[in-house]
């Protein structure tokens, strides 16, 4: 495994992380077992950093991640995020106050069973009010709650205001070979400012896999969606891409690690946090991390998918 700095905060994490959106059951069902095991095989592999939110399945992701990390030793970056607790199920909360951020940032150091978390998100990618979490967040520092703290998003007005002050650490982006929009301005602003970039959705939700087909259908909450009307027609030009795409599947080397190996080329990334069900899928994509991608691969990537402008 390699590791890179997370911008200001100077930690070194893994250069393949683990997004724990997976286990908390809403990509389908993963048993305790399952799911601890999965954290594990990951630590084994190298992996150092850990996202989840308060949000992914109501906590559960959350107390699965407390419980395979009990004890955790110092290298271990928990990175988790408030903002969205029960807004799929139509019940989202208002952050009005301080006290709406520091309750579940107590909530969530309880289910964690931790006593400080590393990594303290904002899960709203353009908060109403910016201010709330950046003193919430600056009050849980001083009392030994969070260590840094950043927000999830791909709207430069919101990063921008999260780092009014110059004291967000990260920024949690959307960013793939199928959605390269962050290179216009985003990232680039991250690099500017040192501000660490945790990648979600470097597999595009499953489609850089490879594994599906146009008749593939999903009954997970995340992505029933694509089974019919227009998210299924982008769903099946996302395959027609992936297809073209194909020729850099060969021995030693999956579409996974192109998918990975392809996201750490550009220089403000810190780390893809791919989505982890099993410990096989924990094992391969942590090994992605020792992988690169040559001259010709990228040129026939930058073919297929554009650089974005």
């Amino acid at each position: 495994m390699k590791y890179r700095t997370l911008g200001k905060t100077g930690w070194q994490v893994s250069a393949v992380s683990m997004g724990c959106w997976g286990i908390g059951g809403q990509w389908g069902p993963v048993s305790e077992g399952d799911a601890i095991a999965t954290v594990h095989a990951a630590r084994d592999a190298g992996v150092n950093l850990f996202d989840t939110a308060d949000s992914y399945g109501l906590g559960i992701s959350e107390e699965l991640v407390g419980k395979a990390l009990r004890g955790k030793p110092d290298d271990i970056i928990v990175a988790t995020k408030v903002g969205n607790w029960a807004r799929r199920h139509d019940d989202p909360m208002r952050f009005k106050t301080v006290h709406s951020v520091t309750a579940c940032c107590h909530a969530s150091l309880y289910r964690l069973g931790m006593d400080c978390i590393d990594l303290y998100q904002c899960h709203i990618g353009s908060p109403e009010r910016p201010e709330i979490f950046v003193e919430a967040f600056e009050r849980l520092k001083e009392q030994g709650k969070i260590r840094e703290y950043g927000i999830s998003t791909n709207d430069i007005g919101g990063l921008k205001e999260l780092n009014a002050n110059g004291s967000c650490g990260s920024c949690q982006i959307a960013y793939s070979i199928l959605a390269r929009e962050a290179e216009r301005n985003i990232l680039p602003y991250c690099q500017e400012h040192d501000i660490g970039v945790l990648l979600r959705g470097p597999l595009a939700k499953g489609v850089l896999t490879g594994k599906f087909t146009s008749s593939s259908s999903f009954d997970d909450t995340v992505r029933s969606g694509w089974n019919e009307g227009n998210e299924h027609e982008v769903f099946v030009r996302n395959l027609a891409t992936v297809e073209a795409l194909r020729p850099l599947d060969r021995e030693g080397r999956t579409l996974v690690d192109v998918a990975l190996q392809f996201v750490l080329t550009h220089p403000a990334v810190t780390c893809p946090i791919p989505g982890m069900k099993s410990p096989e899928q924990a094992r391969q994509n942590a090994g992605a991390a020792d992988g690169e991608l040559s001259v010709e691969d990228l040129a026939l990537i930058n073919s297929v998918c554009p650089p974005s402008k």
